[in-house]
């Protein structure tokens, strides 16, 4: 490579000390080395703050602390770790991944010779945390999308999180949305991709992602239960901004629902959209629905 960019490596925290320095450590034994590791703590009580503020005194220079004095909140301490990030690109990482020593390298050579890629992703290994056994991989040759804002829409986060790196110039001027208290990504990247930029994928394994019983994702913990209220909340936003892709949008809303059919809360869920009889587009949120009424548990 002729230059050798900046890679903010984005992490958010919140009581993850068990796991954060593992993370942290795979960001410094990375071959990429020009890096600068942007850590949002969002009020731990477990030391992690202690624990970073020495990180930083033995790695100066190398470390952006942003270390909260009361909780915030997911997207509001994303957001403060992405505006702190002064990279050409930024890589998230969640507190309690890892990254494999040739993650950034990889990405950062695809990125500079593809211009208009504005996202790149890879495949990640999902492992148990207690014993380190391989549960599965994040994606498999029928969902590792690759394309264009449509891409993102239909699918929704087929990306996973940690295995993300961003053309900071890209990103949305405001962020995330902090409407969106848990599942603010999807919309984060979407936008991402508004100026007309793709999304494209690496079909190797240059990552992580571990799965414990403090998993914010877990399938039956209450943030999985508010990300998808969140989820549906992006869709009536994505209706009213891109009603081009009103199609893309219909079947991404089927997927939420089914995902929603496991839960004795779906009432709520769809009492949380505000429908609009008025705004058009809102008979698609209906008719997804409708079409599915009967196998809901109401």
């Amino acid at each position: 490579m002729k230059e050798t960019p900046l890679v903010s490596v984005a992490i958010i925290t919140y009581n993850q000390k068990e796991f954060l320095r593992e993370a942290i450590e795979s960001v410094l034994n990375q071959e990429y080395q020009h890096t600068e590791i942007v850590i949002g703590d969002d009020c731990s009580s477990d030391g992690t703050q202690d624990m970073l503020r020495k990180y930083s005194e033995k790695y100066p220079g190398r470390f952006v602390l942003r270390l909260a004095a009361e909780n915030l909140g997911i997207t509001p301490n994303s957001n403060v770790v992405h505006f702190a990030c002064t990279g050409k690109y930024i890589a998230w990482l969640g507190g309690d991944d890892l990254m494999h020593k040739d993650k950034l390298r990889k990405q950062v050579e695809y990125m500079e010779s593809h211009p208009g890629c504005s996202i790149v992703y890879h495949n990640l290994e999902v492992f148990e945390s207690s014993t380190g056994k391989l549960i599965r991989y994040f994606n498999t040759p029928k969902d590792s999308y690759h394309g264009d804002i449509g891409v993102l829409i239909k699918y929704g986060t087929f990306n996973g999180a940690c295995s993300n790196l961003v053309r900071r110039a890209c990103t949305p001027a405001g962020g995330y949305n902090e409407k969106l208290a848990i599942a603010s990504d999807w919309l984060y990247f979407i936008e991402t991709l508004d100026s007309g930029g793709t999304i494209d994928y690496i079909n190797e394994v240059l990552g992580k992602y571990r799965r414990h019983d403090k998993n914010v994702s877990g399938s039956q913990s209450e943030f999985y239960r508010r990300g998808i209220i969140d989820h549906l909340t992006t869709a009536e936003i994505l209706l009213q901004r891109y009603p081009q892709y009103k199609k893309e949008i219909a079947y991404r809303l089927s997927t939420i629902h089914r995902m929603a059919r496991r839960l004795d809360y779906s009432k709520n869920l769809l009492a949380s959209i505000r429908y609009n009889v008025f705004n058009i587009p809102a008979w698609i949120m209906l008719g997804v629905y409708y079409a599915t009424f009967t196998k809901i548990k109401l």
